[in-house]
């Protein structure tokens, strides 16, 4: 009983902790942009920093799946589903689509 009470708290608890990175991620982007006042430097930065981490090859950044948590943009893309729940980042669609709505906010053009 004890035993499965405690894989049960350590899933929850794994779950919450990805859950609270991908809101941390999402919170620095919006304290970044209302800093700046510029979301959508923001949102090119961002672009960019995707694109290149796609273009280094998978096999050199599997060494560095257990190192996601530190990086702006994850190492390896995650599919939909699953693996979003389990990501520490939130998807870069996501993250523009909050920059955009910050910029209507703010009252600027992306």
């Amino acid at each position: 009983m004890v035993l499965a009470v405690s894989a049960a708290v350590y899933a929850i608890s794994y779950l919450l902790i990805r859950a609270l990175s991908r809101y941390r991620e999402l919170a620095a982007d919006r304290a970044g942009a209302m800093l700046t006042g510029r979301p959508s430097a923001l949102a090119s930065a961002l672009t960019k920093i995707s694109g290149d981490i796609a273009r280094i090859p998978s096999r050199d950044l599997r060494a560095e799946r257990a190192f996601n948590a530190f990086f702006f943009a994850p190492a390896l893309g995650a599919s939909p589903g699953l693996s979003t729940l389990l990501s520490t980042h939130p998807s870069l669609q996501q993250r523009l689509d909050q920059l955009a709505e910050l910029t209507t906010e703010l009252g600027r053009e992306v």
